[in-house]
């Protein structure tokens, strides 16, 4: 599907992107645990992007386990989104806040940081959620981004 625009015959003011990301690589270091508490850890993930922009993800999260094992972990990070759309090439930088229910998946929101933006991106701005089946390795971001004056 391509990047569909919100406002009529106009993707030069608002646009929603729909990609699909699947993690190609997952690196995580805890780096503090104490007696009786969760884990705080650190992950580094490339992800492969596909639907409305087509490329690759640099995502770092950080990560706060609950002391109980099995129950939901928050995360925040941020990652860099850079590929081809229907309309051309672009990279964004997109901020990251949301929760891993082991049960449920992951679900989250997203912010594009303000002047993140290149090629087709830029002077865009938006957010959005994550969405991701638990077990799977991989989801889907949705974005409504609109152009500042």
């Amino acid at each position: 599907m391509p990047i569909s625009p919100e406002v009529p015959n106009s993707t030069d003011t608002a646009m929603t992107l729909r990609c699909q990301f699947l993690a190609s690589r997952w690196v995580e270091t805890a780096y503090e645990q104490g007696p009786g508490s969760g884990k705080l850890s650190r992950a580094e993930i490339d992800n492969q992007l596909s639907g409305d922009l087509i490329g690759q993800g640099w995502l770092q999260y950080l990560l706060c386990y609950p002391p109980v094992e099995g129950t939901a972990v928050a995360f925040t990070g941020f990652e860099r989104l850079q590929g081809d759309t229907a309309y051309g090439p672009g990279s964004l930088v997109v901020q990251h806040e949301g929760v891993f229910d082991p049960a449920r998946g992951v679900s989250g929101r997203l912010r594009m940081l303000s002047g993140s933006g290149t090629g087709v991106f830029a002077g865009f701005a938006g957010a959005g959620e994550i969405r991701a089946k638990a077990g799977e390795h991989g989801g889907e971001y949705r974005l409504v981004l609109e152009k500042r004056a």
